[in-house]
């Protein structure tokens, strides 16, 4: 049984085909197309875009020329300003991918995608990349399903048949298929999630050209990936060494990588078991003609979402529908049967066994299978828990003992952090106070140096010579000033002399 998608395990990249096709005037020229994409896959664009134009009409071709020129001036103006990998990311959405993100028939997101890895030990982990973009088909609800698709435009004449929803991608029936144990056919690259089904295309954006490398490796991934879900899709449920009909091994995804102003498109197929990649076109959209060339290439391409994808998708879904029907009627008799006899039993709501949501999924999507039972009307014993637990899927098995792992290695490095800090602390704390003891320890050597030399210098006479006396030198007190007496003063006495010799 596919029950986990295990991407493929290696990645075939076609190097010669893009020049030869350009030597035989394949790529853009008359030579029309002569890469492997023919004679593997179903569906290749026509490069050979003035060929492709005539089939137009004016109106569209007007459109197509207005299209292009925008493309190409906002390369040229992210270019100049040497705009960040944001900017081409955001060029890219609204001036190539405008008319897909438009369409109620896809979704078109940044969101990651899971997938299993083994390591040389053997052990198996769920491991997850994000793409800068993602193509894929929309689920419906109930609500969409009965209202169904409605055109905004007044008078108009075109046939809408391919917008309607459709019941095959109706996301509950394809939640309970996800978790029947004997399905467990995984639909999203989320693990879980039906909310951007089996996608058709995948992109990835660089600032520099020096990134492309990078770029295609990340994309190779992506395919080997998605291609797997498909592989998965198209297989048997009876007999998975099988395919469910002689068209169903013609499935394929096209990817997208834009290095600045220099965009690739590869396609991607499944050649005899391995994961074939190739290069159909490559370009410089600063050109205008290059730009016109990718803005042709990417409506052909949402042309084939449109007219086999989706459908291919909705047909071979109905082989694992029938399949979740047969499996499911056994466990609905048994849980009837179970709730009949259980129906006097009060048991608390603390013993029923839920499953929170997986951390992994943001918190929105409960992974438990049984989540719409109530299951305060069981009583679990050993076996049914049992029970219970062998009817979980493989991957959501897999996908919880990751999460447990990974838990426990988040616990055991917060432990560890935690710790660390800790010693770190008690380091910081021993050498304050071992600076502050130092300082005591100065300050009490000074003091009792300083009382030592105050000692010395009171009780040591000098040598040769008797010890200073200290006098205290007073200063005397002047006596007061006294004033002049008032009045006039007294006469002084004053005796004559005569000269008493005659």
């Amino acid at each position: 049984m596919p029950l986990v998608p295990e991407p493929f395990s290696s990645s075939i990249v076609s190097m010669g085909s893009l020049s030869m096709r350009n030597l035989f005037g394949g790529n853009g020229g008359n030579g029309g197309n002569k890469g492997m994409p023919n004679l593997w896959a179903e569906f290749c664009p026509n490069l050979n875009i003035p060929q492709y134009r005539e089939t137009l009409s004016k109106e569209k071709q007007e459109e197509l020329d207005k299209r292009a020129s925008k493309l190409k001036k906002r390369a040229v103006s992210n270019h100049y300003y040497s705009s960040s990998e944001f900017s081409w990311e955001v060029s890219a959405w609204n001036d190539a991918f405008g008319l897909l993100y438009d369409d109620e028939r896809f979704r078109i997101d940044k969101r990651p995608y899971e997938f299993l890895d083994v390591d040389k030990a053997g052990n198996r982990a769920v491991k997850k990349r994000i793409p800068d973009a993602t193509f894929g088909l929309r689920s419906y609800d109930d609500f969409f399903l009965k209202r169904g698709y409605i055109c905004d435009t007044p008078d108009c004449k075109e046939d809408h048949t391919t917008m309607q929803p459709d019941k095959r991608l109706l996301d509950k029936d394809l939640l309970s298929m996800m978790h029947d144990p004997q399905c467990g056919l995984i639909v999203d690259g989320v693990w879980g999630k039906t909310e951007l089904l089996f996608p058709f295309a995948v992109y990835e954006a660089k600032k520099r050209a020096i990134n492309s490398t990078q770029a295609e490796d990340q994309i190779h991934h992506a395919c080997r990936t998605y291609l797997a879900m498909l592989d998965d899709l198209v297989r048997n449920p009876d007999n998975v060494a099988e395919y469910q009909m002689e068209e169903s091994s013609k499935y394929q995804l096209f990817a997208f990588t834009s290095c600045g102003s220099y965009w690739q498109v590869f396609v991607s197929w499944n050649m005899r078991n391995d994961c074939m990649v190739e290069t159909i076109w490559e370009g410089d959209v600063k050109e205008w003609g290059r730009a016109f060339d990718l803005i042709c290439i990417v409506d052909q391409i949402q042309d084939f979402a449109v007219h086999h994808h989706r459908p291919f998708v909705m047909k071979h879904l109905e082989a694992w529908y029938a399949r979740h029907q047969k499996t499911k009627e056994p466990v609905k008799e048994a849980i009837r049967t179970t709730n009949a006899t259980t129906a006097d039993m009060d048991i608390p709501d603390g013993d029923s066994a839920k499953v929170d949501s997986n951390p992994l999924d943001g918190g929105n999507t409960s992974l438990d299978p049984h989540a719409d039972l109530d299951m305060k009307d069981f009583v679990l014993i050993d076996e049914e828990l049992a029970y219970l637990n062998s009817t979980t899927p493989a991957w959501w098995r897999l996908k919880s003992a990751t999460e447990f792992i990974r838990r426990d290695m988040s616990n055991e490095t917060r432990r560890r952090n935690r710790s660390l800090r800790e010693a770190a602390r008690a380091s910081e704390a021993a050498k304050e106070a071992a600076k502050e003891a130092a300082k005591e320890t100065v300050k009490e050597t000074a003091k009792e140096t300083a009382e030592e030399t105050a000692e010395e210098t009171d009780t040591t006479p000098a040598r040769d010579r008797p010890p200073k006396t200290t006098y205290k030198v007073t200063k005397a007190k002047k006596p007061p000033k006294q004033g002049r007496p008032r009045g006039r003063p007294p006469k002084a006495n004053m005796t004559s002399k005569r000269n008493t010799s005659t």
